[in-house]
């Protein structure tokens, strides 16, 4: 589960009243949006029918973000708040530090799935404390943070749900039981309990209450090339010993790490595709704002977006960097806060 600053627990810890707890929750949705795209652009990186075991575990992953997202900002909705995603101030200019002071400013990087990234997927998700790998270090995680915000509700009590700001998003891409309206104490304790699980596990177990692993581990079975099982010879009851998990380079398409716009002039073939994944990717930042601001069935055109998303990458993909120097590599996703056509 991802490290913040102790100040954001704190913060939760301290409000009196629901609208205490909107810029927590808002800084939560801006969190889960910052994890997508370097976990999307790894997975687009990964060409189909090749390194497929990692490619499920990365997007398994991905969609896992999306839930959370939607759950945080569901809880928002539902205590009063308005969850803000058009706006610049909640996309990232990468390469950059995630916001919530995640891993004591730890730089989060644009680029292809290689063993380099997964390492920075399990530092931005790392336990508490990891099975198989302790950290022996006092950290505050984001399940700290959202377990405090169970906490604090449950002191508000129901009186927090009086007045929602919008309809609560429960359109059938996730499943009934992890998406689900919150409309009171108990929904908003087991939605967010949904997040700590899925993120970091139980206390005793490296899987969420589903059987799936935490995201840290599904990172690490990329890393160390194998399954983790349960290993009663093992000090911690598991090891990364069971059936492997490959990821070969030659399946893996030849992006930069940390592209850029200016790569790409506009009179090319890549400046046009990076312009237009630039303005879809905005068109989905839109589609999710009116998802959560009153129209939660927008949220299908939002999933259609994400797909052509994946066709402007398949293009990308096929499209040599226009720089000479870089001509073995391909053009890569650059996502900034793009303008509106």
């Amino acid at each position: 589960m991802i490290q913040i600053e102790k100040s954001y627990l704190d913060a939760v810890r301290a409000a009196s009243t629901p609208r205490d707890l909107h810029k927590s929750l808002q800084s939560a949705i801006v969190l889960e949006l910052a994890t997508i795209p370097p976990y999307l652009t790894a997975y687009f990186s990964l060409k189909p029918g090749e390194n497929d075991d990692a490619a499920a575990l990365v997007r398994s992953v991905v969609i896992e973000e999306m839930l959370h997202l939607t759950i945080a900002a569901n809880v928002l909705n539902a205590v009063g708040g308005c969850p803000v995603l058009d706006s610049r101030t909640a996309v990232l200019d990468y390469p950059s530090q995630l916001p919530m002071g995640v891993g004591d400013g730890l730089v989060v990087h644009i680029g292809p799935m290689s063993i380099g990234q997964a390492e920075l997927f399990m530092d931005i998700e790392q336990p508490e404390d990891p099975i198989a790998v302790r950290a022996g270090a006092d950290l505050v995680t984001i399940g700290d943070f959202y377990t405090a915000i169970i906490d604090k509700i449950k002191e508000l009590g129901e009186p927090a749900f009086a007045t929602p700001s919008a309809p609560q998003v429960t359109a059938p891409w996730f499943p009934s039981t992890q998406l689900f309206a919150v409309t009171d104490v108990a929904s908003a304790s087991r939605a967010l309990g949904i997040v700590i699980e899925q993120g970091e596990g139980t206390t005793a177990s490296p899987e969420d209450g589903d059987g799936e692993l935490a995201h840290y581990y599904r990172f690490a079975e990329i890393k160390h090339g194998r399954r983790l099982i349960p290993d009663p010879g093992a000090e911690e009851g598991y090891s990364y010993t069971g059936d492997p998990v490959v990821l070969t380079p030659s399946g893996v398409h030849p992006m930069i790490t940390d592209p850029n716009p200016a790569f790409y002039p506009p009179d090319t073939k890549a400046g046009h595709l990076t312009e237009q994944f630039a303005t879809t990717f905005r068109h989905l930042l839109v589609a999710l704002q009116e998802t959560f601001s009153g129209h939660p069935a927008t949220l299908n055109a939002a999933m259609g977006i994400m797909y052509e998303l994946r066709l402007l990458v398949v293009a990308m993909t096929g499209t040599p960097d226009p720089r000479p120097e870089h001509a073995t590599h391909c053009v890569t996703p650059c996502w900034n806060y793009g303008d509106l056509d």
